[in-house]
């Protein structure tokens, strides 16, 4: 698999990332190793 972007780390600030690419056409990966969201306030 081929991905434009990887988006490393699964807080909000990464997710919100990957979101924001993705709307933008790209292919993202975000990588994770907990919990996606865990320690988000």
């Amino acid at each position: 698999m081929e991905f434009d972007v990887a988006v490393i780390g699964g807080g909000i600030n990464g997710v919100f990332t990957a979101l924001d690419l993705v709307l933008r056409g790209l292919k993202v990966i975000l990588l994770e190793r907990g919990a996606i969201g865990s320690g988000t306030s």
